[in-house]
């Protein structure tokens, strides 16, 4: 049977301790740009979120304001046309007009349900976001402990 040498058994002690100082300086830098992605992705998953909270709370807005239109239109319509003789091109002009609001109203509420739909992804993206930085930021401390440990050793 054949022995295989270890080779990191030949290697004398200055030389290893060398290699591992040229092997940290060199992962340190890698290790601390992968951070900084991470950390940009991150800004800009919140802030994508953000946005998306702030067109959300938009269209919200524009929809209880749409809604109170269309009720207005409604009752005033049942008012205007009710137990009143009128021409049919009047009570049709009405109810297209009264179509036309609830058709926004529901276009509103489809907008809404969309961006309440990307909030959840973005939301989603950004917890990705912060468990990868922490895990970015746990290798560059876990690398920088032993950088400190192997300078403590010398």
């Amino acid at each position: 049977m054949r022995r295989h040498r270890n080779l990191d058994d030949d290697i004398p002690v200055e030389d290893a301790g060398a290699a591992l100082q040229q092997a940290f300086a060199l992962l340190l830098p890698i290790r601390r740009q992968r951070l900084r992605r991470s950390e940009r992705a991150q800004r800009e998953a919140d802030r994508a979120l953000r946005d998306t909270v702030t067109r959300s709370d938009q269209l919200a807005e524009q929809l209880a304001e749409q809604q109170t239109r269309y009720l207005a239109l409604r009752d005033g319509f049942a008012e205007r046309h009710l137990a009143v003789t009128q021409k049919q091109e009047r009570l049709m002009q009405g109810l297209t007009q009264e179509r036309g609001a609830c058709d926004a109203v529901a276009g509103h509420k489809n907008a809404l349900v969309q961006c309440q739909r990307l909030t959840e992804v973005q939301t989603a993206q950004l917890e990705e976001a912060q468990r990868e930085t922490q895990a970015r930021q746990r290798d560059v401390e876990k690398l920088e402990y032993m950088i400190q440990e192997s300078e403590v050793l010398r």
